[in-house]
């Protein structure tokens, strides 16, 4: 009797087993799939990747970078150690080294432009120049282009060098002193410096300097 029940049972489980839905295993793709989470990877990296120099150019923005950095030391070091020597003189008298550094800073802004993204910054000063927005913080999303670091580092260099040369100039002409206090801090920080050179003309009674203006010249416009 017992047997016969367990036999009717298994009969009955086999005859459901047989009329049960099949179930198919379904392959979903993982979501960090080789294939998915490399693409992720470049797109990422891509939107992530700060605007690059080409590869040609990058080694010649560096090196001019470079030269901008260091060349001017040695002209400020002239006029700042022998004012009144004949070798400032024939050096920072003529224009010409600010100028030669003014083209390497060319090349520099045009090799940076050319490369990819290199326009970038022109739409970030979009928001620099935008009373509505913060212009210290669109200042900080430019120096976080690498392109736009290579062109303002040089590009306050060379005013820098450009200001302390005026300086220079009118002490000279003027028999104006401790002017070398004055072009180490045009060098160091730049605006303070030309301020301190006015304060030193105002307490020496020199008066304002005119860098290059003369009164008379008023007559011929």
């Amino acid at each position: 009797m017992r047997f016969s029940v367990l036999t009717s049972t298994l009969a009955l489980a086999a005859t459901a087993s047989a009329f049960a839905p099949v179930q198919t295993a379904l392959r979903v793709t993982p979501l960090h799939s080789p294939l998915r989470s490399e693409n992720d990877d470049s797109l990422n990296a891509h939107r992530a990747r700060p605007v690059a120099l080409t590869a040609a150019g990058a080694p010649v923005i560096d090196a001019l970078v470079s030269l901008d950095t260091f060349a001017p030391q040695f002209l400020w070091v002239l006029m700042v150690a022998a004012p009144r020597t004949s070798l400032t003189a024939r050096v920072m008298g003529p224009i010409a080294p600010v100028i030669a550094l003014s083209l390497a800073h060319l090349a520099i802004v045009l090799l940076a432009a050319s490369a990819p993204g290199g326009t970038e910054p022109v739409k970030i000063f979009a928001d620099v120049f935008d009373p509505a927005q913060n212009q210290l913080d669109g200042m900080v999303r430019l120096f976080e282009v690498r392109d736009f670091v290579a062109e303002e580092w040089p590009h306050v260099l060379i005013w820098d060098l450009f200001v302390g040369r005026a300086i220079w100039l009118d002490s000279l002409e003027r028999d104006v002193g401790f002017t070398w206090a004055a072009l180490l801090l045009t060098n160091g920080i730049g605006p303070p410096g030309l301020l301190l050179y006015v304060t030193i003309c105002l307490l020496s009674g020199r008066g304002v300097p005119s860098m290059g203006y003369r009164p008379q010249d008023r007559a011929e416009y």
